[in-house]
């Protein structure tokens, strides 16, 4: 894994045992990564939307709220990567933490050496280290295809273009989830919004496998998407 994308890589560790997410976090710091702990639910929303981050590193018991309902819950976590830790290695403690979205189930004690080739092979999945490019994305609304700065062409269904469409009309600046929904040509009262966040996750693993630019299309929390970056309309 080399440096640039462990440099590139954000870690959160949300675990409510101080020195266990003490020595977790200088261990993925010492390995290069950018890592920072808190230890509770609240404190992890209030991080999240605050700060941007790659992986979330989950102890399921905290002291606020259960660890995998918060998740299953919360949008700001869908497009990060995910690495449970728990005490309870059962096969339904494992189940339901997959079930949930996690890339990984770690059971306690944590072996830091499995937990840096977890965390370095969902940075690699996420493309942690191939930067998003501040501009030169164009967006071809009619033939639905958007070209990344380095000129790789991704071929779009309708409703991705109409999605981009919309965002690229404000760049930089958070788009509503109710205004995507309307342009998509539905009603955000009967819409479920699990459509939006597939759609998203689709786009943004196309353009992944795609290009070599990462996708600039970020979830704002609370409020909808940006497209964080320059994008021209054809």
């Amino acid at each position: 894994m080399s440096d640039k994308l462990k440099s590139n890589t954000r870690i959160l560790v949300v675990e409510d045992e101080p020195d266990l997410c003490e020595a977790m976090v200088s261990f993925l710091q010492l390995e290069g990564f950018q890592a920072a702990g808190v230890g509770s639910v609240v404190a992890a929303d209030a991080w999240l939307q605050a700060q941007p981050i790659d992986i979330v590193i989950l102890d399921v018991g905290l002291p606020d709220r259960d660890g995998i309902s918060w998740i299953r819950q919360n949008e700001a976590t869908r497009d990060k990567g995910l690495i449970v830790t728990t005490a309870r290695g059962e096969l339904p403690d494992r189940i339901r933490g997959l079930a949930a979205g996690a890339d990984a189930y770690l059971v306690k004690p944590v072996e830091f050496e499995e937990l840096r080739l977890i965390v370095s092979n969902v940075a690699n999945r996420l493309g942690c280290g191939i930067p998003s490019s501040l501009s030169g994305w164009k967006l071809d609304p009619v033939h639905w295809e958007l070209i990344s700065s380095n000129g790789d062409v991704i071929k779009l269904t309708r409703s991705e273009a109409t999605l981009l469409t919309t965002l690229a009309a404000s760049p930089g600046q958070a788009v509503h989830r109710d205004e995507l929904i309307r342009a998509l040509g539905y009603e955000p009262e009967t819409y479920d919004p699990r459509r939006m966040e597939i759609l998203v996750r689709r786009l943004r693993n196309k353009v992944r496998l795609q290009s070599t630019i990462r996708l600039p299309l970020e979830t704002v929390h609370g409020q909808g998407y940006a497209f964080a970056a320059d994008i021209a309309v054809a």
